[in-house]
This record gives structure tokens, sequence and C-alpha cells, in this order.
């Protein structure tokens, strides 16, 4: 009886006969999606959203998408248990029904929420901690958050493209060849979301893990900036290389047999770029050595600057006019370096002066290390001390030693250094010489 009431044909439209049962069902999913969309917008989204500093407008934006989704949902719930999704190209090999339109919308809208969420909530997050103040590691990675979402948002997206295709069997092959082999490459559509998804996929995984999970290795363990990008740096190489190998089999390329085939390839490749190898192999030994360190400040071949990112093939260096130096990391290897910062944090620095002869030494030592205790670029500890170096030829020659952190701008304290011993030199009459020479001139006997 009662399933008998359940088969009762309401009306019928065509092929379209909704019964009893049908009916409940959709009563029920649409109950189901209000109680959903009641809670989510009144109860959940609320409690995840306190104490947070996100704009009205993207709340808004939210709201919106919600309303979005679970209204497609609602069409499609009714288009399926009314039984007018029909076919729109009955006379065609391909099925192509109304509700693939709401199932298209229905997976964007949802991947559009999950992008929302994703940027403004776990990567802003994110980006917030990292940006702390007195944060004692500094960042590893030097990326945007919009950069950052942007990549988030692709994932998110090509996913959604990719679940679409394979629902409504849209997955059409490009093209086709036989291999000599007698096996048959087939390149469709879904390779290339594959593909792209690695790409999306990779980034945000490195990103994750670098800024997110080693960052916290690296605090708790109190890393220096140097240790923590090389072993960022060499995570990011061993999952790029897993990503090409997956791209590669995703579109059906057999990595054996091409391996086996470049070999020949690479040794004359090899050959070719010979140099770039070179510098290739100099930014691993780099990396794993780590007698060259991020943040290290270097004199490398005359050039003398700060160690801002060493790359695959170069690194940059920040040189005393704030502009960037591009060196292959061979001249960090295979050639003398001058580390300042190798096993410590300061260095010793000198400013050498003259004085008269008939000058009180021990005065001209107590004002050269007034005016190195005074300035607020040199270090107490090592302290500052004086050595008397020679009688020169037309003064008493010393050298103020000093230690300092400030390598970038030495020759600025130096500068400083030296006006201050001016002054306070022509307060106490100690005079600078210049050098001199004593001419004498003979003349002939007879003239």
């Amino acid at each position: 009886m009662f399933q008998t009431l359940l088969d009762t044909v309401l009306f019928s439209v065509g092929q379209a006969q909704p019964t009893v049962g049908m009916a409940l069902v959709w009563l029920i999913s649409i109950a189901f999606l209000l109680v959903s969309f009641r809670f989510i917008k009144r109860t959940w989204l609320p409690s995840v959203l306190e104490h947070r500093d996100i704009e009205e407008n993207d709340v808004k934006r939210l709201h919106l998408l919600l309303r979005y989704t679970f209204l497609s949902g609602f069409l499609l719930s009714t288009l399926f248990f009314s039984g007018f999704d029909f076919d729109l190209t009955p006379k065609s090999n391909i099925d192509f029904k109304i509700s693939y339109f709401l199932i298209t919308i229905v997976v964007f809208q949802v991947a559009r929420i999950f992008d929302w969420f994703t940027s403004n909530i776990f990567i802003h997050d994110a980006f917030v901690n990292n940006t702390q103040p007195k944060r004692p590691v500094e960042s590893v990675t030097i990326q945007s958050e919009t950069r950052v979402s942007k990549i988030g948002r692709y994932f998110v997206f090509a996913i959604a493209a990719n679940l679409i295709i394979q629902l409504l069997n849209l997955d059409f092959t490009i093209f086709s060849r036989s291999l000599s082999n007698g096996l048959q490459f087939d390149f469709k559509l879904s390779n290339i979301l594959v593909v792209l998804l690695i790409i999306f996929g990779t980034q945000l995984l490195i990103w994750i893990v670098t800024q997110i999970v080693l960052r916290n290795i690296y605090m708790r363990n109190n890393l220096d900036v140097g240790a923590s990008f090389a072993i960022s740096q060499i995570f990011k190489y061993v999952v790029w290389t897993f990503a090409v190998f997956f791209g590669m089999n995703a579109i059906g390329i057999d990595i054996t047999l091409l391996l086996g085939g470049a070999a020949a390839l690479l040794v004359g490749v090899g050959l070719g770029l010979q140099s770039t190898f070179n510098d290739f192999i100099a930014g691993v030994v780099l990396l794993f050595e780590r007698s060259v360190k991020v943040g290290d400040m270097l004199d490398a071949s005359g050039i003398v600057g700060r160690v801002k990112k060493i790359g695959m093939r170069s690194s940059i260096i920040e040189i005393r006019d704030s502009t960037t130096v591009i060196v292959p990391n061979s001249q960090l290897v295979n050639r003398q370096v001058v580390n300042w910062t190798y096993d410590n944090d300061k260095t010793r620095f000198e400013v050498n002066v003259g004085v008269a002869y008939g000058t009180d030494t021990t005065l001209v030592k107590t004002l050269l290390l007034e005016v190195a205790n005074k300035n607020p670029y040199t270090i107490q500890y090592p302290p500052p001390f004086v050595r008397f170096q020679n009688f020169g030829e037309s003064a008493l020659d010393f050298t103020l030693y000093f230690f300092s952190r400030n390598y970038l701008v030495i020759e600025d304290i130096k500068s400083d250094l030296r006006f201050d011993i001016d002054e306070i030199f022509r307060k106490h009459d100690i005079q600078i010489p210049f050098p001199q020479r004593d001419i004498h001139i003979k003349s002939k006997v007879g003239e």
C-alpha cells in the first residue's frame, strides 16, 4: 500500500513522470539544504570569522557565494527529482543534459568558496604570523601574499575543472599517435589539467612546507638564516624533480625510456653548457658545504656586499650602494673569497692617522679611543684599541682598530671617525702633518 503510494505519478510532461516518492526525496533534500545554509551562515561562519581582520566587502562576497551555491543546489535537486533532466543533444553520440550546466555552476561555486577560505584565512594567517615583530628567523622565501593566493586559486580551479571533465565524461582526446613499439599514445584534455595541478600543487606544497612547517622547526632550533635557506632550497630542488617526473608520467611519457635515450644527448649538452653545469654544481656545493650562506658579508674579487640569495646557477649579492650584483656560483667556489661573517657576526676595521713629531703619544691614544667609543656603530666587545705603528718620515703613525657589525656602511663609519678625529685633534692642538721634503741646491764652483 505504502509502496503504491510512493509510486503514484503526480503529473506527466513528455517523458518526465515525477512520483510521490520523488517529491518526498526532493522535499527532504531541500530541507537539508535550507538547514545547512542556515547553520553555516548564522552559526558556523560567525565563529570562524570572529576576531579576524577581514574586510566587510569580503564577508559580503562570501555570503553571496554561499547563497548562489545553495540556490544552484536547489535547482539541481529539483531538476533531478522532477525528471526534467532532458538530453539537449538527442541525435548526437555525446550526451549533454540540462543538469550539466548546473553541475558546472555548483562545482565552480564550491571552488570559489574554497578559494575564499584559502586566501582570506589560511594564507593570510600564515603571512600575518610570519611578519610578526621580533621573529628569530627571517622569511626564507620572498613571496607576496597576493602571489601565493593566486597559486592557491589556480590549484583549486584546476581541481574543479578536472572534476567537471570526469563527472560529465568530457575527457576528449586532443591527438593520438601510434608508437613504434605498437602502443598507442593518447593526449587527452585531462592530461593538461593534471600537469597544471602538478605545477600549482608543487608551488603550493613548497610554500606550505617552507613557510609553515620548516619555519617552525627553524625557530624551535634557532637556526640562522643561511642554514634555513639552504634546507629550503634543497627541499625545493627535490620536490620539483619529483614533480617533473610525475608530470611526464601523467601525460604518458615513459621516464625510463626517456632517461635511457637522453643519456647521449646529455653528454653533448653537458659539453656545450659546461660552464652552466659548473655553476649549478657549485650552487649545490654552496648549499651543502655552507662556506657561503645567505646573509654573509663577502669580498669576492673586489665585490663587497651581502648575500641575498643562492640560486641554482647564480647568487645575488647586494653591494654597498644598494645595487644588486649577480655572481655565478662557480666564482664563489673556485676563487678566493673573503667571508667577513663566516664564523662570527663582527669584523675588525681600522683607521690610520699620523701626528706631528713631539706630540704627546699617550694623549693621542686616549683621544682616538674616545672617538671610537663615542661612535654608535662600533661595538664595545672586543673593545677598540690603538697601535703605534711606526716613526714615519714626516709623522708618528697610529692605527685605530675597532669592531663593527655594520659591514655595508663601514666606509661611512670610517668617514665619521675621521671627521671626529680631526675635530678632537683641533681642540687639543694636535697637528696632522703633511709630507715634507728638504731641497738642497748646490751651485757649481766658479759660477
